[in-house]
């Protein structure tokens, strides 16, 4: 694929996005294994991506080009909590680009959409978003565009013993 088009997604994207989406569930399972997958069926996830679609305050976009899809990003908006001001963000719920299709400008031009979308959104004046510290790769694209860390999510088991500070 030489040229792709970035579009609004659609309702008849959802089983093509399905297997996009359980690619970047594998990848993310393979990156870190925390990620644990659930079962989700194709039809419960086409199903749960045209209510996402109807939703006024969430967005997807899809890369296409040739007849494929090469990749999808998802976004929201969401409510900040009470101390951290404005009352809302914008976030990246999932970004994927296909591994063929990778380092062509996909991402940059998913976002891009993505980013216009939360700019048009009212009181809305930056993004906030998880990464799997494990992914180095996705860190970095996300580091290039522009982002930069903020709030550390840390983990840790129940079983895990106390330590002094």
């Amino acid at each position: 694929m030489t040229a792709f088009t970035v579009r609004a997604a659609a309702s008849g994207d959802g089983a093509a996005l399905y297997v996009l989406w359980q690619r970047m569930r594998q990848h993310n399972a393979a990156v870190d294994r925390r990620v644990i997958l659930a079962g989700v069926s194709e039809s419960d996830f086409v199903a749960d991506f045209r209510q996402a679609l109807e939703r006024p305050r969430a967005s997807a976009f899809v890369a296409e080009g040739d007849g494929v899809l090469a990749g999808f990003i998802a976004g929201a908006i969401e409510r900040n909590l009470p101390d951290r001001l404005p009352e809302e963000h914008a976030t990246v719920g999932y970004l994927w680009v296909e591994d063929r299709y990778r380092r062509m400008g996909i991402a940059r031009a998913l976002f891009s959409q993505v980013a216009d979308w939360a700019r048009a959104q009212e009181g809305v004046s930056h993004f906030e978003m998880a990464v799997l510290t494990a992914d180095a790769a996705a860190a970095g694209f996300w580091r290039a565009i522009g982002f930069s860390p903020f709030i550390e999510r840390l983990w840790a088991p129940l079983s895990a013993p106390e330590r002094d500070a």
